[in-house]
């Protein structure tokens, strides 16, 4: 059988030329050995802008797309899909670089397995600044230092109910058979309301620790205050779309359980304020966005 063409799509605000080619630099054996058929794979770079700019000369061939701005994230996903003309959509931030195995270990699952729709995998993250440890080890981003076993649970024969967006492996047809990302969750938790989606389908998640990717620590007040509130905004809209939200209170206190556990050291009174400031964080963008549709609510 013919191996089916996998897009691999990096979606960006802005040309950060630095990080976009330590991406693909670090992907470049990958996509260029002789044992891939470099056919039957194709990057996309999905440019959030509503300038057509010049696409920096790149290490490997990528095809360069522009689309509105500040449409949201689930927008911006729906529209690479759009484009991508794989069968196994390939998503990977444009903030991350991979390891050796990563392609691999994230598509072979389903290429190997044609009842399987989605894997996914987390981040690790290089030692950083004091605050920046501190932030990856409250399990940011994509498990963090803390690890994603620990954010999101993961059973016995590797399936998860979470799909970690910023680094996953999606077949096509799942978008057939649950749609695609919701337009509402322009804030972000567009993959927690897809997992449970896809979840209600009885469509399982693979987690493949192998097919992790590198993430640069979060290590800057400012940026990390801007994010606990858009996350708590997300929030709001996350709990409009699925309703009961108890099994994932009860999921953020196990891993908060595991944050304290795995950090019994001399971090831990700073890693407990940060853990008590996110909640807090977030819960003043919940209530700023409630606020903000009751007020469009009465205009309409």
């Amino acid at each position: 059988m013919a191996r089916p063409l996998i897009s691999i799509i990096v979606i960006f605000d802005q040309i950060r030329e630095s990080k976009l080619r330590r991406l693909l630099e670090s992907m470049q054996e990958q996509l260029t050995s002789q044992q891939v058929d470099q056919k039957k794979i194709e990057v996309l770079f999905v440019h959030e802008s509503n300038v057509q700019s010049s696409c920096p000369e790149m290490p490997v061939k990528v095809n360069y797309f522009t689309i509105p701005e500040k449409q949201g994230i689930p927008f911006n996903r729906n529209k690479g899909i759009e484009f991508a003309k794989g069968e196994i959509i390939v998503f990977i931030d444009d903030d991350c670089w991979v390891q050796e195995k990563w392609l691999e270990s994230l598509t072979n699952p389903l290429l190997q397995d044609q009842n399987l729709y989605a894997v996914t995998s987390g981040t690790k993250i290089p030692p950083s600044n004091f605050l920046g440890n501190c932030v990856s080890a409250l399990g940011f981003p994509g498990g963090g230092s803390l690890g994603f076993t620990k954010v999101w649970k993961v059973d016995a024969q590797g399936f998860t109910d979470h799909l970690a967006v910023g680094n996953c492996a999606l077949r096509r047809t799942i978008f057939e058979k649950v749609g695609s990302f919701d337009l509402d969750m322009k804030y972000g938790a567009e993959d927690a309301e897809f997992s449970h989606r896809l979840m209600k389908a009885g469509l399982k998640i693979k987690y493949i620790p192998e097919g992790y990717a590198l993430h640069e620590a979060r290590s800057d007040l400012r940026s990390f205050i801007r994010w606990q509130l858009r996350r708590g905004k997300a929030n709001y809209h996350f709990k409009q779309k699925v309703g009961n939200i108890n099994p994932f209170v009860k999921l953020r206190f196990w891993s908060a359980k595991n944050i304290v556990l795995n950090n019994l050291n001399y971090r831990l009174p700073f890693v407990f304020l940060l853990l008590g400031f996110s909640f807090c964080l977030q819960q003043a963008g919940f209530l700023v966005e409630k606020q903000t549709i009751k007020k469009k609510n009465r205009l309409f």
